[in-house]
């Protein structure tokens, strides 16, 4: 149990310490829609089909793509495509409505790209994975009279992405006490880093901490690696496949300490539709095989459904699995899994 609150307080720590150290760029940017309207502020980037404008006088104003018709910025932007290709350039005057013209220094000298074949783009800061950050924290709380249960969950995590790499730090923390049964946590902490290659392949590396006394699981530490793909991304799809191996070491409640090898399959699908109220399902499933213990598999399934409530505060409802077929011996059962309600608020 102290265990989980430490991960919870270093957690959001690590979140929110980050974030007050940025520091916001001239709110000179301009974007033009297709109806001849025009707002001037700091465009923050686009993800999953919307553009995150930052003005002086209505806050962020999320924008859908398909409603705008040019943009201009003298930020220096990392843009990618359908096709997973990445350019990067400025976005100076003189643009043809639908289309962007990449370039250095006010100059557009590229290839103009098409508006609706650009999935997301990102202003960066040469040198700097620090320029632009997102994230997001979640808490929920829930009590049952009948037999004195009360959980309480917390979630969040950020992320920040340069020319040719996005780090992400992500974490959730279960502690679930009832007067019939012995108070149980669970903790998973995952630090990930994803390389970009040609079209819409990507290398992709990553660290987790883990815990769950349901499962007899004080720690397991976890580094891996592996070779992953963007199946689809357009204005409302993203499903990418990731395969790789992973190295393990566990301490269970019973046994002593083990090191094991494993495979890693993992899988992550996303809709998401930013007409009011903006909505999203998020579907995540990793399994890995061991190669050193014969016929263990563990498995982690996560399913996210959430809705904004009012801008940037949403309700979230979400499922969470784990299963391991060789669970420590003493453990109340080889599978945990919850539905947890809860607010959480984007950054």
């Amino acid at each position: 149990m102290l265990r989980g609150f430490l991960v919870i307080t270093l957690l959001g720590f690590a979140i929110l310490v980050p974030v007050a150290a940025v520091q916001a760029a001239p709110k000179t940017d301009v974007v033009y829609f297709n109806n001849g309207d025009r707002l001037t502020g700091e465009i923050k980037g686009l993800e999953k089909g919307k553009l995150e404008l930052s003005t002086s006088t209505a806050g962020t104003v999320n924008i859908e793509w398909d409603k705008v018709a040019r943009i201009e910025t003298a930020q220096y932007l990392d843009v990618e495509t359908s096709s997973g290709t990445h350019y990067h350039g400025q976005v100076p005057q003189a643009q043809q409505p639908g289309s962007i013209r990449l370039g250095i220094d006010g100059e557009a000298a590229a290839e103009p790209l098409a508006m609706n074949d650009i999935v997301r783009f990102a202003p960066i800061e040469q040198g700097s994975v620090l320029k632009r950050l997102d994230g997001y924290l979640s808490v929920g709380f829930n009590y049952t009279k009948a037999d004195n249960q009360t959980e309480f969950d917390f979630s969040g995590g950020i992320k920040s992405r340069d020319e040719i790499r996005e780090w992400s730090l992500d974490g959730q923390a279960a502690l679930n006490a009832q007067s019939t049964a012995r108070t149980t946590s669970m903790y998973d902490v995952t630090l990930a880093n994803k390389r970009f290659l040609e079209g819409r392949w990507f290398g992709q590396s990553f660290a987790s901490v883990q815990g769950n006394e349901e499962l007899g699981l004080n720690i397991r530490e976890i580094v891996g690696a592996g070779i992953g793909r963007y199946v689809v991304q357009d204005m409302h799809h993203e499903w990418w496949l990731v395969a790789g191996l992973a190295y393990d070491r566990e301490d269970f409640e019973s046994q002593p300490i083990q090191n094991s090898l494993e495979g890693v399959l993992s899988t992550q699908y996303s809709f998401f539709q930013y007409d009011s109220p903006k909505r999203s399902i998020d579907i995540g499933l990793s399994v890995f095989p061991s190669l050193t213990e014969s016929g263990r598999v563990r498995a982690e399934a996560d399913i996210g459904w959430k809705i904004e409530l009012v801008e940037d505060f949403f309700f979230d409802l979400s499922f969470y699995g784990s299963y391991d077929s060789k669970a420590d011996q003493e453990a109340a059962s080889n599978s945990d899994y919850g539905v947890v309600t809860s607010l959480g608020y984007t950054f």
